[in-house]
């Protein structure tokens, strides 16, 4: 299937990526560009993986500053 791009600005784009990564046409340049942002989109950790880890880090940090006020006394 063939790729149209209708805007100029965005044809210059995909032909000047095409011609850097010296793809064989203009077509699997997009195809790459996208499949890199997509990859790069995904591998980004999700808002509750981050959340997760947050909470644990700060439960580490208090049993560990529990642990410290036992100890000086």
């Amino acid at each position: 299937m063939p790729l149209y791009i209708k805007d100029d600005a965005i044809d210059r784009l995909a032909r000047r990526y095409q011609m850097l990564i010296q793809a064989p046409s203009k077509t699997e340049a997009v195809r790459r560009a996208l499949q890199q942002a997509l990859d790069a989109e995904l591998s980004k950790p999700v808002l509750e993986d981050i959340a997760v880890a947050f909470c644990r880090d700060l439960q580490a940090r208090a049993r560990a500053h529990t642990e410290a006020d036992g100890e000086a006394r």
